[in-house]
Formats: C-alpha cells, structure tokens, sequence
C-alpha cells in the first residue's frame, strides 16, 4: 500500500511540476521584450533641459545627440509629451546632415510608465495564478492521502508494525502539505497585495497611464557618418500655473507679509525630470489676432405682445443681453532672491534658479516665486444690514507696482489661519482691501424704529417712512478706526421718489445708493446711528424692493 501511494504521489508531483514549470515560463514571457531591429533608423530620446510654464500649456526646449550613417535615416525621438502641438514643432542645431521631414506621431506601445506598471501587474497575477494552483493541488494531495487512509485489521495482513510505519507516513506527508499549504497562503496573500499597490498606483495616475507615447520622426540624410547634436521646441497641451498667495500679518501695526506661490501641473505623459523652469503670465490660449470691427447697425426695436395663457395681462419679450468678454489678466513683475524676473514686451517671466521634478499626472507642485513685505493701514469694516460682526480690512496703497495675478490668499492673522479671500480681481483700483477675518469684539446691531414706520395718503401718492437705530459697541481695549455701510434704494422710475431724511455723517451716493460712516471708537464705546428716509410713488402701485 505505500508503495502504491507512494507512486501516486510521485506522478502526481511530475505533473504538477510540469504545469508550474510551463506558467512559469509565461510569466517569464510576459516581461521579456523582444527588440525590433531596422537598419536605416536610430531610436533616441529627448533630454529636457528648459520649460517656460504659460497659464495654459508649456512650451519645452530640449537638445538631442546622436549619430546617423551615411545615407538617409529616420531618426525616431522619443521622451516627446504626448499633448505636443504638432504645428509648434521647431528643430535646428549642428551636424553635416539635412533635414527631409519632421512628424510627430503617437505611439500606443511606447508608453514606458503604462508598460511597467501593467506589465508588473500581469507578471503579479501570473504569479498568484501559479500559486493558486499550487494551494489547490496541496488540498487535493491531502484529500489523496486522507482517502487511502482506512487501515484493516490484522485478518487483513496488517501487522502492528506496518501500522506504525504507515502512522509515521502519514504524519510525515500531512505535516509537510499543511505545511506548504500554510506557505502558499501568506505567499498568495503577499501577492494580492503587491496587486493591490499596484492597482491603486494605476488608479491614482489617472488616464496618465493609458496615454500614448509621443514620438518624432525626423528623416534626415547625411554624405557620410555623423554626429549631430539638435535643438527641439514645442509647445504641449496639459500644463500650466496659477497663482496663489499666503498673507501673514503679525498685527495691526505690523506689515503685511506675502508670499506668491505658483500651483504647476502637467499631464503631458512625460516627467520633467531636474528641469530649469520658468513661470510665464502669457496665456498662449488667448490667441494673438487682432480683432476686426464689423459693421453695427441700429433699428427701432418694437415690442411683441404676448399673451399669458391664464390671464389678460400682457407681457413684452426683450432681447438677451450679450455678456462682455472678461478683462485680461495683469502682468507681474519685481524680483526675489531665489527668481530672476523679466519683463517682456507681451508678458512677465519668473526664471527660476532651482531645478525642479514635476512628474505627468501627479499633484501639482508648488513652487515659490516672490515674497513681498506690503506696508499697510488696517481699518475695521461692518455691514449691519446683512452682518452683526466686523471684518478687520488691510489697506495697501502701493499695491499696483506689484502686479498680482487674480488668485486666491491664505489669510494668517496673529498666528492663526482665519480664512481664504481673493486678491488683485483685475479691476484697476488705486487701493487693495484684503480682509482680514471677523472680530467678535466689536458688536452691530441693526433694528426697525417703529416711531419712525409710517404709510400715509398724499394726494394721489403713497408716502412710506422707514426708520432704523445702528448701535456699533467697541469692547476691546484699544481705539479702532471702522468704516460701516448701509443703504437706501435707488428708483429706477420718474413716479417713484427716495429722499433721504436722515443719516447724519455719512457720505452718500447717490447713484448707487450707499451710504458710508467713517467712524473712531474708544475703547469700551457705544456709538448710536440713525438712518431715516422716505420713499413716495402712486396708489394702487405695488413697489417691489422696499
């Protein structure tokens, strides 16, 4: 009987052995690459050493070496962003060569950073795969030896000895299966999770991975054997910068501290690997054309009148007003110790010193740019009507000279972060407000006077009275200088008349409506305000706005 089953187990083994030696031999295939050889082209690879980083898209300087046989040859260049603008493409430099043709092409295949993360991934399964069949073929050969387990009484020829023997040949084979089997499944569980990192480390590089490889096929022909060392400049898609700032202020006597960081990103399928970079306000998106003027015709515009399904009324149908295009960004200059900053005729560029690694579809990186210490006035702010708490203001004068991109701030206020605003939103103002966060220890409030509330028949106009008490309450222990804004309304119609009854200190405009106080408030002060005005317009009308 154990020779028997010993002979079952040995053919059982020859196969197993077999099979494992055959998906080894695939997994080993799958990470082999065979080259491709041709004899009139040379593959070579581009090597990155400037790139000027637009708003919108990049542009890439790179320098190739390489030789070339005498004859005609297609030179394949490789390490070319994927999103390269093929009309961009400029090549130039030295060597005894001319130059046939230039084109760029994708290469579905030659996405290395796709190719070794899959192909890891395939070797990976493959190997969990082997290893799966290994876990099953231990259970199988424990089910084998667990089967031919019934041993007979002694009227059978079994003698005690062979029992014994048989005994200890059983504990043998099933303490080396479970022990194996216990093996194979840390190993299959290693494996998983080596599959997993791989999948997330896919997963997390987004459409990056399934990119093509960009590639350029340059055709050259030389007279005889040559070293050539060229000049390539293109522009590629899927990169760019915004600005973003972080504002620190000390206190309310302290300057203003600012730092102007850059956001990078590329998705351009190739890392830029220890590049000089340079950040540039241009935004090649916008297009350089000069506009042309058309002609511009006007007419009498009559009204159509349509007629409400539910009702008599009618109702007149104005055209859509055309939204105006946006004002351009600003341009940026001044100089850091770390940048070298050029102003151009249509652009700023930030040159910067340190070489950088920005990799294809990770995060963006950010990169320093300029800091800027902003001498400042600080000034509190209040709007009672929608907010019973006050904004704390820094106002820089001198902000212009600094031509700050739109963007947005971290503020930091007495070592704290107290918020996000925007800054420099492109419109041309002599002063820069940036606010500062709230302070709960200057108190507003806003109420109805009721003795001021009144509705009265004026021949055949109705004139309403509106009344309202501010209260401002300063319960820090310093003076502070605030600035609080309310309002009346505006008509828009002859028959509708506003008159301001009372809002004493408060600078009024009239166009807008808005009615500002500059005001001081001593420490632990409380400061009453009132606001009355009038509003008349005809009977029967109904007055939206009030």
């Amino acid at each position: 009987m154990k020779i028997y089953l010993q002979s079952l187990l040995t053919l059982f083994y020859s196969k197993i052995s077999l099979l494992h030696s055959t998906l080894g031999l695939g997994a080993l295939l799958l990470g082999f690459n065979f080259p491709i050889f041709s004899q009139s082209q040379v593959r070579t690879d581009a090597e990155n050493q400037h790139i000027t980083v637009f708003l919108n898209r990049a542009q890439i300087d790179a320098r190739i070496k390489t030789s070339v046989q005498s004859g005609t040859t297609k030179l394949i260049i490789g390490n070319i962003a994927t999103t390269a603008d093929p009309n961009s493409i400029q090549i130039g430099g030295k060597g005894e060569v001319v130059i046939m043709g230039v084109k760029f092409k994708q290469n579905y295949l030659g996405n290395k950073k796709r190719s070794v993360l899959e192909d890891s991934l395939k070797i990976t399964k493959s190997e969990l795969e082997v290893v799966d069949v290994l876990v099953k073929v231990a259970e199988n050969e424990r089910s084998m030896l667990m089967a031919n387990s019934n041993v007979k009484n002694e009227k059978d020829g079994v003698t005690p000895e062979d029992l014994k023997e048989m005994m200890d040949f059983f504990r043998t084979k099933l303490t080396e299966i479970g022990t194996r089997q216990m093996q194979l499944v840390r190993q299959s569980k290693d494996l998983q999770d080596k599959i997993n990192c791989f999948q997330q480390q896919l997963n997390s590089q987004g459409t990056n991975v399934n990119q093509p490889a960009g590639e350029i096929e340059l055709t050259v022909t030389a007279k005889a054997n040559a070293i050539i060392e060229l000049n390539l400049t293109y522009i590629a898609n899927g990169a760019g910068w915004s600005p973003i700032y972080d504002i620190r202020a000390k206190d309310i006597k302290s300057n203003i501290d600012l730092a102007y960081r850059a956001n990078v990103f590329q998705n351009t399928g190739i890392d830029w690997k220890n590049v000089k970079l340079t950040l540039s306000t241009a935004n090649p998106a916008e297009g350089g054309t000069k506009p042309e003027l058309s002609a511009q015709f006007v007419n009498i515009y009559e009204p159509i009148l349509m007629l409400n399904k539910n009702s008599r009324a009618m109702k007149f149908e104005a055209p859509q007003a055309m939204a105006m295009d946006a004002a351009p960004l600003q341009e940026v200059s001044t100089t850091a110790a770390f940048v070298n900053t050029v102003q151009t005729t249509l652009a700023v560029n930030f040159d910067i010193a340190i070489p950088y690694n920005i990799n294809s579809g990770g995060n963006a990186e950010m990169v320093d740019i300029q800091n800027h210490s902003l001498r400042s006035n600080y000034k509190y702010y209040t709007v009672p009507k929608f907010d019973k708490d006050a904004f704390l203001t820094a106002i820089i004068t001198d902000w212009e000279k600094y031509n700050l991109l739109p963007g947005t701030a971290n503020v930091y206020f007495e070592g704290t972060f107290v918020g996000t605003t925007d800054i420099a939103g492109g419109e041309a103002k002599d002063t820069l407000l940036i606010s500062m966060g709230r302070d709960k220890k200057i108190i507003s409030k806003r109420e109805v006077v009721e003795e001021f509330k009144s509705r009265k028949n004026v021949g055949s106009n109705i004139r309403e009275s509106f009344g309202y008490r501010i209260t401002l309450r300063n319960i820090k222990n310093e003076p502070i200088s605030i600035v609080m804004e309310d309002q009346v309304p505006i008509s828009q119609d002859s028959r509708i008349e506003v008159e301001l009854e009372d809002a004493k200190g408060a600078d009024f405009n009239r166009e807008t409506g808005k009615l500002t106080w500059n005001l001081t408030l001593q420490p632990l002060e409380n400061k009453e305000i009132l606001l009355k005005y009038n509003v008349k317009y005809p009977k029967g009308k109904n007055i939206q706005g009030l």
